[in-house]
């Protein structure tokens, strides 16, 4: 692997030169945290001679939004949302996006065989995958009724064949920004929807492996532009979401909760006992009181549970990451920000985790200074966006090492992440515009 090497002067000189002619970057390099985090610090690494960098979609479609699952050592399943062609024009509002699914063989990626999910009229976008056993689960919004509705195609036979799709959201609404996840038999799908007169976070559970549904259940009434996020562990279930005060509707479950006049922006935290029957009352989370906006990723083993979100700075409205860390099942939280800009990474945006034992792994698309590629003499500094990846223990205090996964001059974004904790392995796939038109990428690393 070759390390990014940056002489201490030539540190600082760059951080001269960005500060002049970028950004005022005083409010990102001092990293003090009034949350009892740990700080640390970090290296960045290129993985591209010790892994393999895979193609999965290989089409001349927009290939975006990929989300991944492993189902063993070298296989994957994936799910994302394809242009399809369907009219072949350079407008995007003449193409038809459906959602693909595919069982990738890492073998054998070229001939692996594709399916069109949704293939209808409308418009289908963002979908989402969760597998149980040989339980396979998409969910996606599409508008081909009219109003965006949430729908869910299952499989129990490992993603050779799928049920008829789903519709989970009423069809007086309009709904967005879906997750899932599977627990053994039961799925849950969580998603924000609105109409003329509310905003809300919904929930609906099954505990028949996605044959049914029980009804709606409304998590939050204050909800627009959040992106909601689910896991769920055995009987517990946790959900968090981002709030923002575009809305006029305030936030009422935490009103009634904590008797507020107004409400304050952050990332919002519920959890239940009993599988999504109830829960308890929110939890708020930010840093240093600045929120501005962000969204967040909420993942748990055992007794570990781990919050990470991007928090937009209120000064230089640039992203960074944080996240909020539980031992005891997410009743005490600590909060610890994690210092990409030592590393000349800025921005970061989009992210995905997965824990394991009491370890978080994050990926995560962050503007990338690449002053030894990039910079001549009297130039400025070139940003480009990469995908990268760390893990953390829960107790961890030192440095830790940042891999740069795609490592291109392409755009590259909306990182999807996966375990196979029987390799050891960690996969991590997402969208790249460096072939000319977006793809799905993906590279796996040894932990």
């Amino acid at each position: 692997m070759t390390k990014i090497m940056v002489s201490t002067l030539f540190r600082s000189i760059m951080t001269i030169f960005l500060f002049l002619l970028i950004i005022p970057l005083s409010n990102i390099i001092s990293y003090y945290n009034n949350d009892k985090g740990n700080l640390v610090f970090s290296k960045v690494l290129n993985p591209v001679d010790d892994s393999k960098l895979y193609n999965l979609s290989n089409n001349k479609n927009d290939s975006v939004y990929g989300q991944i699952q492993s189902v063993g050592k070298t296989n994957f399943s994936l799910v994302w949302q394809d242009s399809n062609y369907k009219t072949r024009a350079s407008n995007l509002e003449d193409r038809n996006y459906d959602i693909f699914f595919k069982n990738v063989n890492l073998g054998n990626v070229s001939n692996d065989e594709t399916f069109n999910i949704s293939n209808n009229s409308g418009f289908s976008e963002h979908p989402h995958i969760a597998s149980s056993g040989n339980n396979i689960y998409l969910t996606w919004v599409d508008n081909s009724n009219g109003n965006k509705q949430v729908f869910l195609r299952s499989s129990d036979n490992g993603g050779k064949t799928f049920d008829e799709s789903l519709s989970l959201s009423n069809d007086n609404v309009n709904a967005s920004n879906a997750d899932i996840y599977s627990n053994d038999r039961h799925v849950l799908v969580v998603w924000q929807q609105s109409n003329s007169t509310h905003s809300s976070v919904a929930l609906r559970v099954s505990d028949d492996m996605g044959k049914s549904f029980g009804s709606e259940k409304i998590l939050s009434d204050y909800s627009s532009d959040s992106y909601p996020k689910v896991f769920a562990d055995e009987n517990h279930v946790y959900i968090t979401w981002n709030v923002d005060d575009d809305n006029r509707f305030k936030p009422r479950v935490v009103q009634e909760q904590e008797d507020l006049t107004g409400y304050k922006l952050g990332i919002y935290f519920i959890k239940s006992e009993d599988l999504g029957k109830s829960f308890s009352s929110p939890v708020r989370f930010d840093h240093n009181d600045s929120f501005d906006n962000g969204k967040s990723q909420v993942s748990a083993f055992d007794k570990y549970v781990y919050i990470t979100w991007v928090q937009t700075d209120t000064v230089n409205k640039l992203g960074n990451l944080f996240t909020a860390k539980s031992s005891d099942g997410g009743k005490n939280f600590t909060i610890d920000q994690i210092p990409i800009s030592v590393d000349q990474i800025l921005d970061a945006a989009n992210l995905d985790t997965v824990a394991y034992q009491d370890k978080l792994f994050t990926s995560f698309e962050g503007s990338l200074v690449e002053p030894e590629f990039n910079m001549t003499a009297g130039s400025e500094p070139i940003f480009n966006k990469e995908i990268f990846l760390f893990m953390r223990s829960f107790n961890q205090t030192g440095d830790y090492t940042i891999y740069n996964l795609s490592w291109n001059p392409g755009i590259s974004e909306c990182p999807s992440i996966t375990i196979n904790a029987l390799d050891d392995a960690i996969s991590v796939s997402w969208e790249d515009y460096t072939p000319g038109n977006h793809e799905i990428f993906m590279r796996s690393i040894k932990y």
